[in-house]
């Protein structure tokens, strides 16, 4: 146990003392105990940080209830939001035992509802209307029959939510015509109780049609509402417009005229109620009056700067044409959280065309030069988004990319790369892109964009053979250390070079990169070499190969065991006789094949046959090398029709 209460009444109303056992809690038991108000009070602001972090607080409950009597204003307050909160919690109607102190809770807090303090009586309501314990309904419902008509309007509006509380909670004594005719009784009162009354109905029934009777008085009272209210108003008008206006009515256009007037209110909520109900029945002159209202508030220095970022966002997607006018408005707006940033450049995307791209440009290359790794992503996308849209301002675009991508960080040239990705697949003349990924290639450290840019590279290759053989050179140096994938890549990009180019130097390379695939750790390269190296070209090539780099040995042809394979060197062994040619034992008569003795050729005749393959072999030779010059004079003539490095298709594009 936790705590023990001598008395016998102290399970009950925690009449006794309060020690606990815990060495963390020894504070909180001397403050609770404590005969000062002061520490009273900090020990339920400690009980309530401990329900905010989801721990049970059943066992301080009696001594909580016991506190309710108190004069102080504060404590009872804390007291009586722990109450409504531990009600609140499912385990508190279900169980027997928390449903017990529940309803011991409710002596002190009838009782305070006849206290004269206003702000102690609405707490009370509020606390007895989230208890929802079906005995205590009736009891409940003759305290509202008593409250109703409090001569405090706040007291009658709480009435109004303790019955959006409580309606579903119905008994023999107590009848949903009751809770109607309190609610037909609050409709006759103020314009300010009437409102929270027509709430109540919306909120129960889901339908608005008492507004039938009292739209225009609700129009005229506009004004009369303070904030909080006329929020609440403008939404239930919003609603109630949607479910039985047309555009053109002339009640609708009652309403429009009341909101134009709300508009130089100083509140933006309030202006964000007054837009839903324009975007909803939207004409031309409104839509620009409220933009210029929406705008005035940019220079709030709180946290409704979001708020009214959201609703230009939504202008910007609905009505681009009338917020171009005030973009300097939002370049100049010096922004601190990030979440507004971000939501400012999207605006500012969405404006751009040819009259003020120069202006947006530059707010987006200096966000795109940011400490803020989030931020430089998304100008750095937005930017490429902008390429998209206007092409023939893609030479100042890469120039101002070329600019970040040399003083960014590696996180700033991943993303630049990624956008000039996303530009390549746009382009009819996609070598200049491609020319500037493959410069900064060694620089990219996300895995997915090295490879992206190696399959475009693919792509491009009869159109830039040289370039990509010295690109595939410098890949080769770091392959064992790539990622899987881009070993992948490397690989394919390899093998679709050396069967367009055959040249010498191609195969080797080649070779070289298909040899480190053939004993790579990853299994994706290794099941790609395997089947890269069923064609036939690639097998022949490399037998050749073997059979240059490992010529067979002289000692590989001497009989295995004997001492001349021992030693390495062919020694002369016995001259043994030559056996019989003929069988002289009679019990044996087996046909004995005497082998053909081989006859001696002459000298010439040797010299004629070793000297026939020497010829057969230089004409071979010399074949061989006149195709080659062929070739080569081939890839000369299409070399020069091709570029020979990445800076002149860079000066060709920017020269243009």
């Amino acid at each position: 146990m936790l705590f023990e209460l001598p008395d016998k009444i102290g399970k009950a109303f925690g009449n006794g003392t309060l020690s606990i056992q815990s060495s963390k809690n020894n504070k909180l038991a001397e403050l609770i105990n404590s005969k000062y108000t002061e520490d009273i009070v900090e020990a339920i602001r400690m009980l309530y940080c401990q329900y905010l972090q989801n721990k049970d607080l059943t066992l301080y409950m009696s001594r909580i209830i016991n506190l309710l009597p108190r004069e102080d204003l504060e404590l009872k307050k804390l007291c009586q939001i722990l109450i409504s909160e531990f009600a609140a919690q499912p385990n508190a109607r279900t169980s027997k035992s928390q449903g017990d102190v529940l309803i011991l809770a409710t002596a002190p807090i009838f009782k305070d509802l006849t206290n004269q303090n206003t702000s102690i009586k609405l707490n009370a309501l509020k606390t007895l209307s989230s208890l929802r314990i079906q005995e205590l309904t009736p009891m409940l419902f003759t305290a509202i029959r008593k409250i109703q008509s409090d001569k405090n309007p706040l007291v009658r509006r709480s009435v109004a939510l303790s019955i959006l509380k409580m309606h579903d909670m119905c008994s023999d004594d107590v009848q949903p015509d009751d809770y109607n005719d309190i609610i037909n009784f609050l409709l006759k009162d103020t314009h300010q109780t009437r409102l929270y009354a027509i709430y109540v109905i919306f909120k129960i029934t889901g339908d608005l049609q008492i507004l039938h009777k009292y739209y225009f008085q609700l129009i005229k009272d506009l004004l009369n509402f303070n904030s909080f209210d006329l929020e609440r108003a403008l939404q239930l008008l919003y609603q109630y417009s949607v479910m039985y206006f047309k555009e053109g009515d002339k009640d609708l256009i009652k309403l429009l005229d009341a909101c134009e007037i709300l508009l130089r209110l100083p509140y933006p909520s309030i202006v964000l109620a007054i837009s839903k109900i324009y975007l909803q029945f939207p004409q031309e002159t409104r839509i620009k009056k409220l933009i210029r209202t929406v705008v005035k508030f940019l220079n709030i220095g709180s946290e409704s700067k979001f708020i009214i970022l959201q609703m230009l966002h939504q202008f910007a997607l609905s009505y681009p044409q009338y917020l171009k006018e005030h973009y300097r408005a939002l370049t100049i707006l010096q922004i601190e959280k990030l979440y507004c940033k971000l939501l400012k450049l999207e605006i500012l995307s969405l404006l751009i065309d040819e009259n003020n791209f120069n202006n947006i440009l530059e707010e987006l290359l200096y966000q795109a030069r940011s400490n803020q790794p989030q931020l430089v992503a998304v100008a750095v996308k937005l930017l490429s988004k902008t390429t998209i849209k206007f092409p023939k301002f893609i030479k100042r675009t890469i120039k101002s990319l070329l600019d970040i991508l040399k003083t960014g960080s590696s996180d700033t040239k991943n993303h630049v790369i990624a956008s000039f990705c996303n530009l390549i697949s746009t382009q009819e003349s996609k070598l200049p892109l491609l020319a500037i990924c493959l410069q900064n290639i060694e620089d990219i450290s996300d895995i997915r964009y090295k490879a992206t840019v190696i399959k475009l590279l693919r792509l491009e290759i009869g159109q830039i053979p040289t370039i990509v053989a010295e690109s595939l050179r410098k890949l080769s140096l770091t392959f064992s250390q790539q990622h899987e994938n881009v070993k992948y890549e490397i690989l394919l990009l390899s093998h679709q070079l050396q069967a367009i180019n055959q040249e010498q130097h191609i195969e080797l390379l080649n070779q070289y990169i298909m040899t480190l695939a053939k004993f790579d750790s990853s299994l994706l390269v290794r099941d790609l070499y395997r089947t890269l190296s069923k064609s036939i070209e690639f097998k022949e090539s490399f037998v050749q190969e073997e059979e240059n780099v490992a010529p067979s040995l002289e000692m590989q042809k001497l009989p295995i065991g004997s001492l001349s394979h021992l030693v390495g060197m062919h020694l002369p062994g016995l001259n043994l006789p030559s056996y019989l040619n003929e069988d002289t034992s009679d019990k044996r008569k087996v046909e004995i094949q005497v082998p053909p003795q081989k006859v001696e050729q002459s000298q010439q005749q040797q010299q004629q046959q070793q000297q026939q393959p020497k010829s057969q072999k230089q004409q071979q030779q010399t074949q061989q090398v006149e195709n080659k010059k062929e070739i080569l004079k081939r890839v000369e003539e299409d070399v020069k029709k091709h570029y020979q490095n990445l800076d002149q298709v860079l000066n060709d594009f920017f020269t243009d």
